[in-house]
């Protein structure tokens, strides 16, 4: 097998512009100021930071907006520089590439990542750090939860957060006579507007069933009646998404689909099959991200002005599935990389003055702005990242306030953690099943789908 370590491309902003000749790459003009405090008694030697994922050579301009920044967080932090490497996290070969001394000091994961890093001890604590950030307390606390171990100490930054809601066409809402400030909220409410929204060419919802995505939507309609797909049992993980909770979300889609008949008759493999019939005013309602909004627009041409965005309908779960990422870091970094790092990705992720000019060139070129698509912050930090937003949107961020509104009460419960994409892969034969066969046996299929996914992967998962 073959690693990647730091054999994969490896380049800093100093060599990028002797090779280039782009001397005037830097914002140094725009006098900008660091979210985090700058070193304070550390020696003036050079400290050296390597940051992974970082744009490859297939993307050029990703690569020349990354070293810009790095550019202004080097004029910013004298003696202090930034290397970008394009690796990504595996989890198949990061443990040995760390034990190899291979592994750079910051890297992202995905969310289903920082308790078993933390329980192998395999990235650093962070607390210290994290808590001098003066927005520390706008952190939303099941997002912290994620990065937090034993005694409470916080291993990662949480990053890029979303939540799913009902994206639904607020013209169609008018016309059936329900308020499109006022979405449904729970499943009786829901399955109601669907019945109210279907005729004349239009059905009321329409949900996913193919590419993993049946199975990621699914895994939220589980979360909102307090239902789990997989469990910790000592050293052992278990499928348990065929359960009476799973029974309950199949039985609502089933009767929605056969008996209401409320729901497309056409099988849809994913959102864009479903964001292209919203955008012909053929769906009233679908299950999505918040960044469907954006897709809708500059993918369709669709009138954003027509469609709205709720939270997650609920059935005594209180919850949604939320998703992203985090930063963490290489525990065998020292203090003044750590720093460095930490410092780097609190900039270039959090900094209010480097999103504005983020925000300034998007709107400059029209590329959407608006979509509540960060779901991590709440409190001092959120609402002056929301002040930015309203100052370039250029979508209409009022439609979007029953989603802004209730899904921070809600329990963001991100994807299950072992094998998430293979056991989504079953669950999708099973959504797929019920929405095109009025006489499936939902808990014969899912019976199957957690005793095939026990057996053939979460039974030889030896990595874990």
């Amino acid at each position: 097998m073959q690693f990647a370590g730091l054999t994969q491309p490896l380049w800093s902003r100093r060599a990028f512009l002797r090779g280039t000749g782009a001397a005037g790459l830097g914002l140094a003009s725009c006098g900008f100021l660091t979210a985090c405090e700058h070193l304070t008694g550390m020696d003036v030697s050079n400290v050296t930071a390597t940051i992974s994922g970082t744009p490859g050579d297939s993307d050029p301009a990703g690569q020349k907006e990354f070293l810009t920044q790095v550019g202004e967080f080097e004029r910013l932090h004298p003696h202090r520089y930034i290397v970008g490497s394009t690796y990504t996290f595996d989890p198949t070969n990061y443990y040995i590439r760390l034990a190899a001394g291979e592994a750079e000091d910051s890297f992202s994961v995905y969310l289903t990542e920082p308790q078993f890093l933390i329980e192998q001890h395999a990235i650093a604590d962070i607390t210290d750090l994290i808590k001098g950030w003066q927005y520390f307390d706008s952190f939303v606390p099941s997002f912290l939860h994620i990065m937090t171990g034993p005694g409470n100490r916080i291993y990662g930054i949480p990053l890029g957060g979303y939540a799913l809601g009902l994206l639904y066409n607020r013209r169609l809402f008018m016309q059936a006579g329900l308020n499109p400030d006022r979405p449904p909220t729970t499943w009786k409410e829901f399955r109601e507007y669907a019945r109210r929204l279907t005729g004349a060419g239009v059905v009321g919802f329409a949900e996913v069933s193919g590419a993993n995505q049946g199975g990621w939507h699914f895994t939220s309609w589980m979360y909102s009646v307090g239902g789990d797909l997989q469990r910790q049992n000592g050293d052992k993980w278990v499928a348990v998404f065929n359960s009476e909770k799973g029974i309950e979300v199949l039985n609502l889609l089933m009767e929605m689909r056969f008996g209401d008949q409320s729901m497309s008759v056409q099988p849809l493999q994913n959102t864009a099959d479903v964001l292209a019939l919203m955008a012909t005013g053929n769906i009233a309602m679908a299950v999505m991200a918040p960044d469907a909004l954006a897709t809708l627009r500059s993918q369709r041409g669709a009138n954003l002005d027509d469609f709205g965005l709720g939270p997650m309908p609920q059935n005594g779960g209180n919850a949604t599935l939320a998703g992203g990422g985090a930063w963490v870091f290489n525990p065998k970094s020292s203090p003044e990389v750590l720093q460095t790092a930490f410092d780097w990705i609190m900039f270039s992720n959090y900094d209010l003055h480097l999103l504005e000019e983020r925000f300034k060139r998007s709107a400059r070129i029209g590329r959407p702005i608006g979509s509540p698509t960060d779901a991590v912050c709440t409190g001092v930090f959120k609402q002056k990242l929301d002040a930015l937003v309203a100052k370039y949107a250029n979508m209409p961020i009022h439609n979007y306030l029953p989603f802004t509104m209730a899904t921070p009460k809600l329990n963001l419960r991100t994807e299950p953690p072992i094998e998430t994409q293979a056991m989504y892969s079953m669950i999708d034969h099973v959504m797929q099943t019920i929405l095109t066969n009025a006489h499936a046996n939902p808990q014969a299929l899912l019976d199957e789908a957690a005793h095939q996914f026990q057996i053939q992967i979460l039974d030889n998962v030896v990595y874990r």
